[in-house]
């Protein structure tokens, strides 16, 4: 018989509803006991049937299906587990984890799923996309793998194995039912399966994608988005799902802010867990460093178990970084290759908990005029005033520990601060720049943007110098000088001093092959000895693609970038001999020490960057 979503319509939505009417909800835990207590196919088989027919039949439950199609997932769809056994398909956490996300963030943006090895998430996308394929009119669904392969096992193994199993009266009636789709003609609903392609899904109009395994993908991502993202419906839901596989087209995709970023560490899969304790006597030193920071998670004995365990049955002990990481960064991680200690950044990063503080600075800005003694001008004066620093969520300084004096010998001492600057040399290179602590080398604050104008960049270094007790600022000039002209032109006193040129060229930090293996070296010793000196997660996502080329080339690995690396190696170069002695320069700006203020300027300037 076919089904009766297809002639659901606006009369029998209007009919008033009866309140002794079971929810969906209500349907799922009656079979939940029920299976529970029997563990009996057969009795579940009667159960679905019986939900099916009740859902079909009442007004109540029915709007809730037409409403949230993957409702009958938990009530009606059946799966086989890892175990091949015949089982009710029962969200675990992560899954309905996924689905309050698409429930509370709906549908602007799609989603990106990274997670470990067997988590269910294919599973679960497979299921969601044919509820909606067997009750939504006009419904286009299309899944993109990696292979061939599991093309086969996502439709055959997994949606087929669903359907087959679908009470009688939840089936539409079919036109296709082919090794790759499913086509519906009363509802027009489809949904098809196929290899990634860079020219797939073109002349379509899809209202579901789902890329599986999209990572390993052997496609551009980009050729892609060209042909099957083009065809996606206005509302469509899209789904980026895969395991991490180094640094990729999917890591740009996840560091774009393009998706809803969505990572789910194993010891979200309750079932991960083992009594096997013995694999925790363990002498792997790694191994021991990693159980010590998944304890400061919280994890159980049990789970800590299970990952030792999972750990002791690889050759490549490091491929548990990537099958079961413990943080995005660690998932994408090209093994091996980052010159700076890895292993210590990955778990940093996964207990990462630094607050900081977004906004930009604000000033007045004047020109004035030069003149000779007869009145005429020759030349202009620019002074910046009234420097303030103002929150905002889209500025690109953060700021994790604001400025302040130190009392010395009854006297007020102002602390020394360091700054080490990167210019955008091209491309899509950012303008950086990183301030130090120089009593201890802490990172306090982090400026970083991709597309400014270089003297609206050397006005924010002015101003960041000046809020910072007139640091010491080093700013490189390999690509260009015009910062620090600027910077001069304003007057700023403590421009680091290259002692080995005189004249203009003395200004600026140059980066040659001579000093750039020096401060990065120099930076790699610092962040070994203490990793926890740097407070800004991208900074440190930089560092763990830094790598050291064939060729004997430092710098960021293919696709990635390494601005704030070079600020953050200048700024620890360059206070290593920094004096400690500062002196305000008296230029006519004020200093504002020791407070947050909020200015009441125009803030579209800076934010349109």
């Amino acid at each position: 018989m076919t089904p009766l979503f297809f002639s659901y319509n606006r009369d029998t939505e209007a009919r008033k509803e009866d309140k002794t009417e079971l929810s969906v909800k209500q349907l799922i835990s009656k079979r939940k006991k029920l299976w529970s207590k029997s563990k009996s196919q057969i009795k579940d088989k009667e159960c679905t049937i019986a939900n099916a027919n009740y859902i079909l039949d009442h007004d109540k439950p029915l709007k809730e299906v037409l409403k949230k199609p993957y409702l009958l997932i938990e009530s009606c769809f059946t799966i086989v587990d890892k175990n091949k056994r015949t089982v009710p398909f029962f969200l675990n956490e992560v899954q309905k984890d996924f689905i309050k996300k698409i429930e509370t963030q709906g549908r602007k943006k799609p989603y990106f799923v990274l997670k470990g090895r067997q988590q269910g998430f294919t599973s679960l996308i497979t299921a969601i996309q044919l509820s909606f394929a067997i009750v939504k009119r006009n419904f286009a669904g299309f899944t993109l793998a990696d292979r061939d392969d599991n093309t086969k096992a996502i439709f055959q193994d997994k949606a087929k194995v669903i359907y087959n199993e679908l009470p009688s009266r939840l089936k539409p009636r079919e036109k296709f039912n082919s090794t790759n789709e499913l086509y519906f003609d009363r509802l027009n609903s489809s949904w098809r399966v196929a290899s990634a392609s860079g020219n797939i899904g073109r002349s379509r109009t899809l209202s579901f994608i789902h890329y599986s395994e999209m990572a390993f993908f052997k496609c551009k991502l980009s050729d892609l988005q060209k042909s099957i993202a083009e065809a996606a419906t206005q509302d469509a839901l899209c789904i980026y799902e895969t395991t991490a596989n180094g640094f990729n087209e999917a890591k740009d995709l996840w560091d774009s802010g393009y998706c809803h970023n969505l990572f789910y560490g194993w010891w979200q899969t309750k079932e991960y867990v083992s009594k096997e304790y013995e694999f925790l006597n363990t002498r792997d030193k790694w191994l021991i460093e990693r159980i010590t920071v998944l304890k400061e998670k919280g994890l159980s004995k049990e789970q800590l178990t299970w990952y030792a365990k999972k750990y002791a049955s690889y050759i490549d002990k490091s491929s548990i970084r990537q099958e079961y990481p413990c943080s995005p960064e660690e998932a994408f991680l090209v093994s091996g290759d980052s010159i700076f200690n890895s292993e210590a950044i990955g778990n940093y990063l996964s207990n990462f908990n630094v607050l900081s503080t977004q906004g930009v600075f604000k000033y007045d800005k004047i020109i004035i005029p030069i003149r000779m003694p007869n009145g005429d001008i020759v030349s202009y004066k620019k002074v910046i005033s009234n420097i303030t620093f103002e929150k905002n969520q889209r500025g690109f300084i953060s700021i994790v520990e604001h400025p302040y004096s130190v009392e010395k010998d009854g006297r007020i001492k102002k602390k020394p601060y360091v700054i080490g600057a990167d210019t955008a040399g091209g491309g899509e290179d950012y303008f950086c720049a990183k301030v130090l602590d120089n009593t201890c080398g802490k990172c306090v604050a982090t400026l970083h943007i991709q597309r400014m104008d270089e003297d609206l960049f050397a006005e924010q270094l002015y101003c960041l110098g000046m809020y910072y007790n007139s640091a010491l600022l080093g700013v490189e000039i390999n690509f260009s000088r015009h910062p620090v002209r600027v910077l001069r032109e304003l007057g700023y006193s403590n421009l680091y001093l290259n002692k080995c040129s005189t004249g203009e060229d003395s200004y600026g930090f140059l980066t040659t092959s001579v000093t750039r293996p020096i401060i990065i070296s120099n930076l790699v010793s610092i962040m070994r000895d203490n990793i926890t000196l740097e407070t800004d997660r991208q900074t440190l996502r930089e560092m763990l693609t830094f790598v050291k080329h064939s060729d004997g080339r430092l710098s960021a690995a293919g696709g990635s970038h390494d601005d704030l690396v070079i600020s953050s190696a200048i700024a620890h170069y360059i206070g290593e001999n920094y004096e400690h002695n500062i002196q305000i320069s008296d230029t006519g700006c004020d200093i504002i020490e020791n407070c947050f203020c909020i200015s009441t300027k125009d803030d579209n300037e800076f934010m349109e960057w």
